[in-house]
């Protein structure tokens, strides 16, 4: 046998050696793991459900588990909508969360201990009363509003994910039908999980028609149906092609924004307008670091129009809530300015002018109380990158839909300025988009 040969038969033999300890150590019940299947591992002892607390739609169920190795975890068993579900944990927690009821009736679950092999131990049953799911709690308002309606939802206290769904029905006659008979057809589904917002759909067709609103939870439950009679207003997107922007003209000689040669020339106030809100240059505005806060520039919209809403852009997905975003935003309106400065006025403006509206960013999860931003959710972010949808309120600002050739743009706080409490800092702004009805072209 020569020295090749004789390597390989050790090799055998050594291998067939480690195989016969690793089964004899099996055999024994030594250098088992618990996360391993075993057929010896034995039934788990059963947990001490230590405490019960009703939440929404569900509960969260506190456990003790016993000093017992061979247990992995605990799991709930219950019975929701019909089908039988469960919740585990593994053993290094203490809680388990039980969520999904639409209803606040008594319900039954079991509790248990259960093994690598996912035998369970004598069960423990307990009984708890949900408190209120979030598709009880919220509930819809359906509005009037420009292009659309706008669907303003309150009552969901514990933020939960729920589905805002719309219906339309044509043929007005239909709404003293019950609700399963009106001839519904979906317009939309949106989304939230704030308290407190009012989500618009637009692109309706402005005729009277029956609206339907129901909420939809991440369970598939459903609230009922809110029906109301609407009649979306006629509106339209102003012509930015008409739009234009000349410092030496009268209605801009007081704007008091500051651009630097190179800022002027990669990102232009006409980005405002002509971009895209991308974060690449030339799709949008900058103004320099000692730019002043409050800080304004004046659109010539190019017609005389009565505004309804004004749709904004960031720079998106650019270093969002924070840094030279615009944080607070104002609109004002003029038809004859005279590029003069009047003192005792608000910001200096002569006469001409009249405040549109005044708007903050808005944040679906909330500012923290001192106004600052705090922890964003994925639904802060996704907003943000979407854009405003500023609606001009006449019961706040009754002259904002008063006709209108010049619009101005305040931008009075960023973020960085408003938490620093600065007069003076840069920006960073994407577009601005006027809606409304021409009275003169």
């Amino acid at each position: 046998m020569n020295l090749k040969q004789t390597f390989h038969m050790k090799k055998i033999l050594f291998s067939a050696g480690l195989a016969l300890m690793l089964v004899s150590c099996a055999e024994d019940g030594v250098g088992g793991r618990i996360d391993q299947k075993n057929e010896t591992v034995g039934v788990p002892s059963p947990v001490t459900v230590t405490n019960v607390r009703p939440t929404s739609g569900g509960a969260v169920i506190h456990v003790s588990i016993p000093d017992d190795d061979i247990i992995k975890g605990v799991i709930a068993t219950y019975e929701r909508n019909g089908e039988t579900v469960n919740t585990k944990i593994s053993r290094y927690l203490d809680s388990l969360v039980i969520e999904g009821y639409a209803d606040t009736r008594e319900h039954s679950v079991q509790v248990a201990s259960f093994n690598v092999n996912e035998v369970q131990s004598e069960s423990v049953s307990v009984k708890f009363t949900p408190l209120k799911p979030a598709i009880q709690t919220a509930y819809p308002t359906i509005l009037q509003t420009f292009g659309g309606v706008k669907v303003w939802i309150q009552g969901n206290e514990q933020l939960a994910d729920l589905a805002v769904v719309i219906l339309r029905d044509s043929v007005v006659a239909h709404k003293d039908l019950p609700v399963d008979q009106i001839k519904w057809v979906e317009v939309t589904t949106l989304f939230t999980a704030s308290n407190d917002i009012k989500l618009t759909r637009r692109n309706i067709e402005p005729k009277e028609a029956v609206f339907g609103v129901y909420l939809r939870d991440h369970w598939g439950n459903v609230s009922d149906t809110t029906v109301a009679v609407v009649t979306p207003l006629e509106e339209k997107q102003l012509d930015k092609k008409l739009f234009s922007h000349n410092r030496s003209m009268t209605y801009a000689l007081d704007d008091n924004y500051l651009q630097t040669s190179t800022t002027a020339s990669y990102y232009p106030v006409v980005a405002l307008w002509e971009g895209t809100g991308l974060s690449e240059r030339d799709c949008f505005f900058a103004a320099c670091e000692d730019n002043p806060i409050p800080m304004w520039i004046t659109i010539d919209m190019g017609v005389t129009a009565r505004l309804s809403r004004i749709a904004t852009l960031p720079r998106i997905a650019y270093v969002i809530w924070q840094n030279a975003h615009p944080r607070d935003f104002e609109f004002w309106g003029s038809t004859n300015p005279t590029g003069k400065t009047v003192e005792t006025n608000e910001h200096g403006f002569d006469n001409s002018w009249f405040c549109l509206g005044k708007f903050t960013q808005f944040k679906p999860s909330g500012y923290d109380e001192n106004g600052l931003v705090g922890t964003t959710t994925v639904e802060d972010n996704e907003y943000f990158n979407g854009g405003n949808d500023f609606e001009l309120d006449p019961d706040a600002f009754p002259r904002c839909n008063d006709p209108v050739r010049y619009l101005r743009v305040v931008i009075a706080n960023t973020f960085s300025t408003y938490q620093y409490h600065s007069n003076k800092g840069d920006v960073q702004f994407g577009e601005v988009t006027p809606y409304g009805q021409v009275v003169t072209e």
